[in-house]
Order: structure tokens, then sequence, then C-alpha cells
């Protein structure tokens, strides 16, 4: 009863959190708009250079055609928005908030500060994007004429919460290291750009950095695994649908236990 007590006021903290912000967005219309935009706009030009891509006559790529690589792209879409919306300006705020010392005060506090370093702010122009990328990801399932059971679609939705779990994991153990040294901007630079390249069909990847970018930085996990279950092919040797599912929870795990544990030794040396 305690812990579900605690759960409670946590989720109704977070509900005032998200109220808080949507006034905040409804202020500033034009903001969320332009964001919006810009989310759309951004993707929109992957989705072109692929178009263009198989417009020039070329059927497939690696084994992908036109509308399993629109799958993956939305799968891009999807995630990115939902991570961006709840989780990312939260994350990237904590290397300032080591530097101005506004950590201490938050470290003070009776929550839980791993709560509240990385669910305080949520932003509804990034996280609008997922309703486009779940349109275009409906639209590329029906032109490709790709069939997906109901036990495909549940795989799905939790691939993708893994993927975003992920993501958040990853980032909170990078800008973790700014208790140690403050300045981490390189690191930030680096983790966008092995998660660039999960966005990529895995099958264009050599055997040795697939597995790497599968159990090291886990890029394909975030944004293949999820496609795979849709698009019912391309798997990466021995694993289908229950595997690659199994796997994808097993790697979260490992990854979100990590960051928290990483994140709890490291305010040690920030109160040294």
């Amino acid at each position: 009863m305690v812990h579900r007590g605690r759960s409670v006021r946590y989720l109704k903290l977070y509900l005032n959190f998200v109220k808080n912000c949507f006034r905040r967005e409804t202020i500033y219309r034009f903001n969320f708009f332009v964001n919006m935009f810009t989310v759309v706009m951004g993707y929109a030009s992957h989705i072109l250079f692929y178009y263009f891509v198989y417009d020039t006559g070329i059927e497939q790529i690696s084994g992908w055609d036109r509308y399993q690589i629109y799958c993956l792209l939305a799968t891009v879409w999807i995630v990115d928005s939902i991570f961006g919306g709840v989780f990312f300006f939260n994350l990237i705020k904590i290397p300032s908030k080591v530097k101005n010392y506004e950590l201490d005060g938050l470290l003070t506090k009776p929550v839980n500060s791993v709560f509240m370093l990385s669910l305080r702010q949520f932003n509804f122009g990034l996280f609008s994007g997922t309703f486009f990328g779940a349109a275009f990801l409906i639209y590329s399932l029906w032109r490709g004429n790709i069939r997906v059971s109901a036990f495909g679609i549940l795989c799905y939705l939790i691939l993708v919460m893994c993927a975003v779990i992920l993501l958040f994991s990853i980032l909170f153990i990078m800008v973790t290291f700014s208790l140690r040294f403050v300045r981490i901007q390189g690191l930030i630079g680096m983790y966008w750009t092995f998660m660039d390249i999960g966005k990529n069909p895995h099958s264009i990847y050599p055997m040795a950095l697939k597995y790497g970018l599968v159990f090291i930085i886990p890029a394909i996990v975030v944004y293949n695994f999820p496609v795979q279950v849709l698009v019912g092919n391309h798997y990466l040797r021995y694993l289908n649908s229950v595997s690659t599912l199994i796997l994808a929870i097993a790697i979260t795990s490992v990854f979100l236990t990590g960051s928290v544990f990483y994140f709890r030794k490291s305010l040690r040396y920030y109160y040294d």
C-alpha cells in the first residue's frame, strides 16, 4: 500500500508538471507551432530523400523496399518525438544545473532526484510529431500491403517503449558525466552520432558492426527492432519476433539500471 500511495503521488505530481507546461505552451502558441513545423519538416526531408532514391528505379536497398523503409522512418519519427517531448529537454539541462549549482536545490527536495531531473518539463511541440509519425506508419503499412497481426502490434508498442527508455538511459549516462567533468558537449555530440547510425536499415552494416550496435551501443535496438516485428523479415541472425522482444527488454533493463546506478554513484563526486 505504501508503494501504491507513492506511485499515485508521483503520478499526480507529473500530471501537474504536464499541466503547467501546457499552460506555458498555450501562452506562447507561436513557439509551439514553430516547434511542430520544424519537427514535421525535419522528418519530411528524410522521407523525400528516400522517395527520390526509389523514384530513380531502385526497387530495394539491402533487401528493404520503399514502404519497409518508410516504416523505419515512421518509427524513427515516433520514437524521437516521444523521447524529445518527454525526456530530452530535461536531460540536456542537467550539465547547466551542475554548473550553476541548481542541482543542490533539487537534491534537497523530498522527491526522487531522477524523477525531478528527467520529467520536470514536457515539450508538446516535439511530442506532436508522434501523431504525424503514427499516421505515416499506418499509410506505409497500407500502401506496402504489409499485414500486421495483433501480436505484432503489441510487440511493436513494447519495443517502442524500450526504444524510448534506451534513449533516455544512454543520454542520462552521458549527462551524468557532468557531475565529474562539468563540460560534456563532446559526449552529447557523440551520442547523436551513434544514434543516427541506427536510423538506417541494419542490413547495410557488416555483421561485426551490427552486433556492436545491438549489445554495446544499442542504436539498432532503438530504431530497427520495432520495425522488424511489423515487416516480418530482415531479422538479425538467429532472431525472430519473440527473441527480438526478449533481447530488447533485457538490454533496456541493463541500460536503465546501469544509468540510475551510475548517477547515484557519481553524486559522491558531486558532493565532494
